[in-house]
């Protein structure tokens, strides 16, 4: 804590020469303005009294940082005796550390005599802490012996005070924390010439938001010029404790200068030049129009002009050589996120994202591969901190430094350059590894998380790369379609989602490290724009409970919202993505890219549809009934083929009709596949795309049906078969009529799923089983007959016409086989009928088609 009070005591020393210096070199290489040679100014004029002994004691610990042999004027106002060398390094460090007491005592200047009438003057007297001037045989006043011996100890005292006012300070404004720190802002901002920054130094409350920009840089000029010709602005005199009252640093007939607390608008106070000098500052400045700056800054070479028109026209202004993707934190953001995110796939990139990072501190050598890896921790912390880019200022003079992520503890800075360029800082750059390190480890995984739902990002993420990698069913899966029928919305959804992604690419780009990733978030809007928001949510229903998806408004709000910005051209910061440069596919989106090649006066709508649609669903009757008609034939003449092949005597009238579903099926299907291309309004096909999956469904059972019975009568029919008959004259037929049964409960199976989602299939199998284990168990000598037929077909025991003995008893020739039973015609004439399953397990005595006598 110490060396950290001690670092801010010396950045509180060199105040002006110091920060104005770095700024001005920064800025371009320029050098620092001369400072002349103290040594002209006689000794007798510096230590000629207490004010003076004082005074030359706070200017030289100043200066000394650019002109170190000024530190012999500090030394001089010490009575070292005989103790050390006035120019050694003790000597040097004694007068540095009595700067810092006063320093944190502030003693104003007036109450230290100018004339004094005593040889012996005590500055300060209270609580281990007294210091004394005395004035010595050659006329000088110094430091006493005495006071010189209690600097140590009076140092110490000093630091623990300060310790104190650290939690004190971080609840302020950084920058403006204290009277003393807000007026070295100040300086560092108005010598640099940045008076719109300065300007967040003066409390413009009482103007409006305008006038600030307007105003509000003048007021700032007004000001330091009013300070310059006042008086040198020693440091010193300012108070460093965020607690003080009000601080006035000067005072007279025109109207006073004061510092004092001011309540933030976003919670966090800041010591600012008060509304009181803020309205007397024309007054002030007209008054010093003709007095001289102080000596102090003419010396350094940094005199503040008077207010110009052309400095109140540049005031505010962004200069021309920062490009305008460094010309704002805004725009700062942007540049970043765009460079980052297509550094993935073109690393010459990386040099635009370089280029957004303060690395000033870093070696030449070592800026490209530090500055990569540093680019790469500070995306990520930036993906963490979910930065709201909207409320992000998208003006230069914004107020620099620009923080983002205090709240979470991960504080990135972006800094106005010297020159005039937002970048990231060179605190925050030097932060990075260890903002980096806070993140856990989700966070500083892969930039894409494609094909998650877990946040409103990874849906984000997920839909993005879905569509322009051509994936539209998974882009379809980031859309909540539970309004929509579900036989209907497999169809809809790449659709719409090639339609909610043509409206996004025209109304922003989509930066992936603003999405929030909070799972358990509010819901986040996307996009805002004039025909409506796109907005993501947490579905807190089944199907996909707990999946985030864009929610049913954004759904129902998709084609309009297409509409609107149908034709218009991408977003300005999409021009480097190939993929949402190329177009709409026939492939991904027929409806889209036949709208994108029809004229615009068949796009106005009649009723309920377009021009062009209207005429579409004509011509989509005409090309289905012709293309149908025209398949049934190839069908028709590749079935009279197999007819012929096979010798069956089935006659032309009997194909057709068992082949007539197939043209139906046909035409049905082609008319919703014209459908789509016609792009109708996804409230129409709501209802008819349901009723396709049914539609369908019966016509695929009808053409099942006729293709079974069609199949049946060329077997029974075929001329050519018939020698080859055995068992399965008996089988085919009850066989075709067990494929029917299985034909009607997949198509039952389909329909419920498409009516209830999978949900009442689910209910619909289980009864479907319970039944089939019911009707197994009331049949089960039936079911063993049904095996036995089974054993027979494959055992080839026997053929229809053979004559067989059964167990040495019953004779007889077979003339039937069916699933329960075989029928044997007796030598008598009878018919005698044994179960399968009986046969299955007998002694079979086979006699095959030989004369009853014969085989007797």
């Amino acid at each position: 804590m110490a060396s950290l009070l001690l670092a801010l005591s010396r950045l509180v020393r060199v105040v002006l020469p110091l920060l104005v210096w770095l700024c001005l070199t920064h800025a371009g290489g320029a050098t620092p303005p001369p400072i002349r040679q103290t040594s002209d100014v006689p000794l007798q004029q510096k230590l000629a009294s207490p004010r003076d002994t004082l005074q030359s004691l706070y200017y030289s610990i100043d200066l000394y940082d650019f002109y170190p042999p000024i530190i012999r004027d500090a030394v001089a106002t010490l009575d070292l005796g005989d103790t050390m060398p006035p120019d050694s390094a003790s000597a040097a460090l004694l007068a540095v550390e009595l700067e810092g007491v006063l320093n944190s005592l502030h003693i104003p200047l007036a109450g230290v005599p100018d004339r004094p009438t005593v040889d012996v003057f005590t500055i300060y007297d209270s609580d281990d802490i007294k210091i004394v001037v005395r004035k010595y045989t050659d006329g000088l006043w110094r430091f006493d012996r005495a006071t010189v011996d209690r600097i140590p100890a009076m140092r110490r005292v000093v630091l623990s005070r300060q310790k104190s006012l650290m939690a004190e300070r971080a609840t302020l404004r950084e920058g403006y924390t204290d009277a003393r720190t807000t007026l070295r802002r100040f300086w560092v901002d108005s010598l640099t010439g940045d008076y719109s920054a300065a300007a967040r130094a003066l409390d413009l409350s009482a103007l409006s938001t305008a006038e600030r920009r307007e105003v509000g840089p003048q007021l700032a000029q007004m000001l330091a010029f009013v300070l310059q010709r006042r008086g040198y602005t020693y440091s010193q005199l300012f108070s460093d404790n965020p607690t003080a009252p009000p601080f006035t640093w000067h005072a007279d007939t025109d109207g006073r200068i004061v510092l004092c607390r001011v309540p933030g608008g976003d919670g966090r106070d800041a010591w600012l030049f008060d509304q009181k000098t803020v309205k007397h500052l024309p007054k002030m400045y007209a008054a010093g129009q003709n007095a001289l700056p102080d000596s102090h800054f003419t010396r350094l070479g940094l005199v503040v002009p008077p207010v110009s028109a052309e400095a109140v026209a540049a005031a505010g202004r962004k200069p021309d050589t920062v490009p305008e993707r460094l010309g704002s934190p805004l725009q700062l953001l942007r540049s970043f996120f765009r460079a980052m995110d297509s550094a993935e796939s073109n690393e010459t990139k990386l040099t635009e994202a370089l280029e957004c990072l303060d690395l000033g501190a870093i070696p030449d050598k070592d800026r490209r591969g530090v500055g990569t890896n540093l680019a790469g921790k500070l995306e990520a912390v930036l993906r963490a901190v979910s930065v709201e880019i909207a409320s992000v200022p998208d003006v230069w003079d914004a107020a620099s430094p620009y923080v983002l992520g205090e709240a979470r503890g991960l504080k990135v800075e972006l800094v106005r350059q010297p020159d005039g360029a937002w970048k990231f800082g060179d605190a925050t750059m030097t932060r990075v590894p260890a903002l980096f390190e806070k993140l856990d480890s989700k966070e500083r995984s892969d930039r894409e998380r494609i094909g998650q739902f877990d946040s409103a990002r990874d849906t984000t993420v997920t839909f993005l790369h879905a569509v322009n990698t051509g994936d539209l069913d998974l882009a379809a899966s980031c859309l909540d379609l539970s309004d929509f029928f579900p036989g209907a919305a497999f169809d809809l959804g790449p659709t719409l989602a090639y339609k909610l992604k043509y409206i996004i690419d025209r109304s922003a780009r989509i930066y992936i490290q603003e999405v929030p990733d909070d799972p358990d978030g509010p819901r986040y809007v996307l996009v805002r724009s004039d025909g409506g928001r796109i907005v993501l949510g947490k579905k807190g229903s089944e199907p996909r409970k707990g999946a985030w998806v864009f929610t049913p408004e954004t759904v129902k709000r998709i084609e309009p919202m297409f509409r609107e910005v149908m034709g218009k051209p991408i977003d300005a910061a999409l021009k480097d993505i190939p993929e949402v440069n190329r177009g709409p596919r026939y492939s991904e989106a027929p409806g889209v890219w036949l709208r994108h090649r029809l004229p615009e006066w068949s796009q106005k709508p009649v009723g309920p549809l377009d021009i062009y649609q209207w005429g579409g669903l004509g011509v989509s009757l005409l090309v289905a009934a012709v293309m149908a008609s025209f398949m049934l034939g190839q069908v028709h003449a590749l079935v009279g083929f197999l007819l012929r092949q096979s010798g069956s005597v089935l006659s032309t009238k009997f194909v057709a009709k068992k082949l007539r579903p197939l043209t139906w099926l046909v035409g049905t299907w082609l008319i919703f596949k014209l459908l789509v291309v016609l792009d109708l309004p996804a409230s129409t096909l709501d209802g008819v795309l349901a009723l396709k999956k049914f539609l369908i469904a019966g016509l695929f059972a009808w053409v099942g049906f006729g293709i079974i019975d069609l199949a049946m009568g060329m077997y029974m029919n075929s001329e050519f078969l018939k020698p080859h008959r055995s068992l399965g004259d008996m089988i085919v037929p009850v066989s075709m009529k067990a494929i029917k049964g299985i034909t009607l409960v997949l198509v039952a199976t389909y329909v419920v799923y498409q009516v209830g989602q999978g949900d009442l299939l689910a209910r619909f199998l289980t009864g479907l089983g319970v039944a089939g284990l019911a009707a197994s168990l009331a049949a089960q000598d039936a079911l063993k007959s049904f095996f036995g037929t089974l054993m027979l077909i494959s055992e080839r025991s026997f053929k229809i016409g053979d004559r067989i003995q059964v167990d040495g008893k019953t004779a007889g020739i077979v003339d039937t086989v069916g699933f329960r039973s075989t029928r044997l015609r007796t030598d008598e004439g009878t018919t005698i009928t044994v179960p399968n399953a009986t046969l299955a397990s007998a002694l079979i005595n086979n006699g095959g088609n030989m004369p009853a006598k014969q085989a007797a």
